[in-house]
């Protein structure tokens, strides 16, 4: 592992006591740290909960170039502040959960964290900070490269390899792999990270990604249901699932991102980030929609109920979430309704 600011090769740095320890990666030269996953939480100085969890909201217009994961092959590391303050700018990988600290931050960390909330103990900041104390039960060093390790990048998110494929990529032509991810099961590349969705899997997708929250896209599907019927141009790139079958590439609705399609069994091959990039679409289209034009769409999607294209389940889930995107949009433009609906909600029994 080499450092991210002046390529020196770093030192991996275990350390064991009777109850705990810790792998670390230190530049000797800077003193920038790589912390994988939990590894964060017992450097730094201990509180109540996980500073990793309060850590993980984007830092909008962070100073600095975008730092490359260590662990994740071709992963750019995120900027997100620190327990929420807009001081400290961690770089996080959204991957593998790992932490990179320029060489001083994790000092910042340990003063805010003092400042902020009581602190129970010093976790194992001291081992870095104070090596020379004999606290320790038991300390190896070693190079970097004598314990690196890489991790499984899904083409999604939340994605779980299950097995190989004899698909070629229509990309790259490495064979595509099979994931699990929202309880269906998608092919997509380990190399160059595309995904192959058969017929009407893009709106299965689409339909969960946004799961939990109000912004529940599935009864957006204008786009995924004209993909057949808009503008197309040749691809150069075949079906994996139809022999020699030659894809037609299309623009999702109004958003520019292009997208490969296939004539013969109706399925969609998205590049790398492209279904991130739908998604997002869908988001900002969502939330520009107004009352008038959610209100259009609810009474569309409860005439859809009876004869829509989908099972009647699917068409009332469409119209569920409609309805509650219906309410949640009323409320943003009337701030005093939303006002109100906050004391209600306030003095209810929890």
């Amino acid at each position: 592992m080499k450092c991210l600011n002046c390529d020196q090769e770093m030192m991996n740095n275990l350390v064991q006591v009777k109850a705990n320890q810790i792998s670390y990666d230190i530049c000797e030269a800077c003193g920038s740290l790589w912390l994988d996953a939990g590894e964060l939480d017992k450097m730094a100085f201990q509180v109540e909960g996980s500073i990793e969890f309060c850590s993980k909201d984007s830092a909008e217009n962070a100073p600095g170039p975008a730092k490359k994961c260590q662990r994740c092959e071709d992963v750019a590391l995120e900027k997100v502040s620190f327990i929420g303050t807009d001081d400290i700018v961690l770089d996080h990988c959204k991957n593998c959960g790992g932490f990179w600290l320029d060489g001083g931050e994790l000092d910042l960390v340990n003063k805010e964290l003092q400042s902020i909330m009581p602190v129970k103990g010093k976790g194992f900041s001291e081992f870095v900070n104070n090596a020379h104390l004999p606290y320790w039960h038991k300390r190896v060093r070693r190079k970097s490269s004598e314990t690196d390790f890489t991790m499984n990048v899904p083409p999604v998110k939340g994605a779980e390899l299950k097995s190989e494929t004899t698909h070629a990529c229509p990309g790259c032509k490495t064979n595509l792999n099979a994931y699990t991810v929202f309880g269906m099961e998608i092919e997509g590349c380990p190399k160059c990270r595309g995904i192959f969705l058969d017929k009407d899997e893009l709106r299965k997708l689409k339909d969960k990604a946004q799961k939990g929250s109000w912004q529940v896209l599935r009864w957006l599907d204008d786009e995924t249901e004209a993909i057949g019927n808009t503008s197309t141009m040749p691809s150069k790139r075949t079906c994996p699932k139809c022999d020699d079958t030659q894809m037609v590439s299309a623009c999702f609705g109004e958003s520019g991102i292009m997208i490969d399609w296939c004539p013969g069994c109706n399925g969609t091959w998205l590049d790398r980030d492209e279904f991130a990039d739908i998604v997002k679409f869908l988001t900002d289209k969502l939330s520009k929609l107004t009352a008038a034009d959610a209100r259009k769409k609810v009474y569309e999607e409860i005439r859809e109920m009876w004869n829509g294209p989908e099972d009647k389940l699917s068409e009332i889930l469409d119209a569920k979430a409609a309805i509650s995107a219906l309410m949640n949009i009323t409320v943003f433009e009337h701030p005093m309704l939303f006002g109100l609906m906050t004391t209600i909600s306030k003095g209810m029994p929890s």
